[in-house]
Order: C-alpha cells, then structure tokens, then sequence
C-alpha cells in the first residue's frame, strides 16, 4: 500500500537550511572581526591569546544560534508576528548563556593579559575594576557582594549581547520571508502559466457548432444526390480540418502557410454550400510565409466573414486574407466585401463573441504587443486587423 504524502503547514517551505546556517557563520563572523580590529586599533596586549579566547566563544554563539534557529523554523511562516514573539523570548536564554560563557573565558580562566583585556563582557578598563571587587581580601570583602557584582556584570553584558541575537533573528525572519515570497511568486507564475494555458487550450477549441451541423447537413445532400467524389473530398477536408484543430498544442504557433492551408480547407468545406458566391483572395509575401502565427488565429474572423458576409449575400463575396510587416510587427488581415449593413447586423447578433476569442488569445498571448481591431466598411463589407511580434521559427 502507497502512503499518500500530506504537506505540513508547518514545514519550512522556503529558505534552506544551508542559507540559514551561512547567515550564522556569516553573522559571528563579522562580530569576531569587528571586535578584534578594535581591539588592535586600540593597541591591546596580549592580541593572539585574547582572539584564540575570542574564537572559542564565538564557535559556540554560532551553536547557541544553531540552536534558535532550530527552534525558529518550526514556528509557521505564515504567521511573522508569532515568529518576532519568539525570537524576542529567545533572545534572552541565548543571551544569558553568552555572557556567562564569556565571563568564564574572560574573567575565571585568566591569562596573564585577561586582567585588563576587554571581552563581549568586559567593556574598556572594567577587567580591572571587577578584579578588585571579586579578590576576597584577607580580614574585610563580603563573599555575597562579590559574587552580587558578578551577577550584575553578567547581566549587564547579557542585556547588550540580547540585540546580537535578536539582530541575528530578524535577519533570518528576513530572510525566511523574503524565501517565502519568491516562492509564493514563483508558484502564482506557474498557476498563471497553466491557467493561460488553459485558456488558450478553450479559446482555441472553441468551434462554431453551426459550422459542424451545416457541413454535415451539405454533406447529407452530397451523398444523396449521388455526388459521391464531391462527398469524399467533403469529408477528407473535414477530417484534416478537425485534426488540425484537435491535436495541436494550443500554446504552439504555426507558420503562417500553415495557417492559411487550414483555412483553405475550411473555405473548401463552405464552397459546397455556396459554391457561386464565396471568393478567396489572399495576399501572402513570400518573406511572410515562414512567419509564426497562433494556430487557428484566423478561423473565428473567417467563420464570421462567412456567416455574415457569404451567406447574407444574393451576390458573390470575396473573404480576402492579407498579411503584411510593419515596424517589427506582423499584420493580418481579414476581409469581406459583403452586402451593405451586414457588418452592423453583424455586431448586433453576436459576432462579438468570436472577436473576442481572438482578441483574448492575442492579449493572453502577447498583451500589449499585438492586437485585435474591428472596422465595419463603408458602405459594405467587414475587416479585422491583428498585430503580433513578427517572429520566425528558429530551426
């Protein structure tokens, strides 16, 4: 049996745990290099004793930081405020812990230069003063003040030492949200590439039922007025047509040939129908041929030019199909010289609704680089303008 795996809304999602490990090293790091050039600067003795000190306290604040962050990234991304509560209560532990290990190196494991050296705990010419409260001299000191002034001292140094960890938290709470950020974006730009997808997928694929019910219809009559031969081209047409149309990839262009073959078979379909009144004029520079075009951009504009334009008319009608280049930019154009007023009829019985699947497809496509523009003729006929970025296939 397969066990199904069950996301945790807990889990990090983002930022990995190499990043969050770096940010530390690269955290103590600078502090350690920050501390020991002030302290050259200022010409301290004793320098390679008091930074070996320096280092062994600052491999085990990168542990105790280790430590936080461990604890940090199992509280939900989701929630920063929850994720600042905690780093601020955090904090103060790791603080503590920090200066107490600091006193010890500092302070109970002396050097010869430890007395007046200065640490994360001693701040300039303190090791001295605290020498002098802690030495239980002979007949006088108080034993309980003397380990009160270190209480204090370490207390003291924990609540400066608290912004080291606290700075550190909300670098990586930065960070973790900036990670998270990315990733959200990265994952709405993968749903909004399927969702284009699809939408291209069902513009693509939305063909006119009226065209299949009249072709059969055309066909119908074909096979029972005897015209077998007219009837099998009919069919042929039809079966490379609906191929064309169902198995391509939708988010793949077609050269512009292409385009215009399929087209034809489908104007071929429509002659059986109106067989003296539909033209074809098409203007096609050889320089265009190969150009890279949405497959089956054309056919709502040539099925509405036939329903509008060929099908109105008691006169022949021409459907032109014109491409040309202009500033980078591949025309087409789409064209009948129908009867008058069929273009405002046109637009008033719902032609819109296949200008719009192309005007979709081009903005989903291209956005503002192409578009769709829709002029009805003085006084007949119909055209529609698409623009695309003039592009060729690169094999």
């Amino acid at each position: 049996m397969v066990e199904e795996h069950v996301a945790d809304p807990h889990e990090e999602p983002a930022l990995s745990p190499r990043v969050a490990l770096l940010s530390i090293a690269g955290f103590w790091l600078f502090y350690c290099a920050i501390v020991t050039l002030r302290s050259a600067v200022i010409g301290q003795a004793g320098q390679l004793d008091i930074l070996a000190r320096r280092l062994a306290i600052m491999l085990f604040s990168m542990g105790l930081t280790c430590l936080l962050y461990l604890i940090l990234r199992r509280i939900p991304t989701s929630s920063l405020r929850r994720g600042m509560i905690a780093a601020g209560l955090l904090a103060a532990p790791a603080a503590l812990a920090f200066s107490s290990v600091s006193w010890v190196v500092f302070d109970v494991l002396k050097s010869p230069w430890t007395a007046t050296a200065n640490s994360p705990a001693n701040p300039p010419g303190a090791a001295r003063q605290r020498s002098g409260r802690m030495m239980v001299q002979v007949g006088g000191t108080n034993a309980d003040d003397a380990d009160m002034a270190v209480v204090k001292m370490i207390a003291d140094s924990a609540v400066n030492s608290y912004f080291f960890f606290v700075g550190w938290a909300a670098l990586y709470l930065a960070l973790r949200y900036a990670a998270e950020v990315g990733a959200l974006e990265r994952k709405n730009a993968t749903f909004r590439a399927a969702a284009q997808a699809a939408e291209l997928r069902a513009l693509r694929y939305q063909i006119n039922p009226h065209f299949l019910f009249n072709t059969l219809n055309s066909l119908s009559t074909l096979v029972m007025a005897g015209r077998r031969p007219a009837a099998e081209r009919m069919i042929i047409n039809l079966s490379s047509f609906f191929r064309a149309s169902l198995v391509g990839d939708p988010s793949e262009d077609v050269q512009l040939t292409e385009e215009i073959r399929l087209q034809r078979l489908y104007l071929e379909i429509e002659q059986v129908r109106f067989p003296d009144r539909l033209r074809l004029a098409i203007d096609l520079p050889d320089d265009l041929r190969d150009a890279l075009v949405p497959g089956l951009i054309l056919q709502p504009l040539i099925e509405n030019a036939v329903k509008y334009g060929v099908s109105r008319s008691r006169r022949p009608v021409t459907i032109g199909i014109r491409a040309s280049e202009r500033l980078g930019l591949l025309l087409l154009t789409v064209q009948d010289d129908g009867e008058p007023g069929a273009a405002g009829k046109a637009m008033e019985e719902g032609t819109g609704l296949g200008l719009r699947n192309v005007a979709d497809r081009i903005a989903a496509r291209f956005g503002d680089a192409g578009y769709c523009r829709v002029h009805p003729l003085d006084p007949d006929g119909f055209r529609v303008d698409l623009a695309m970025p003039l592009t060729f296939d690169a094999r």
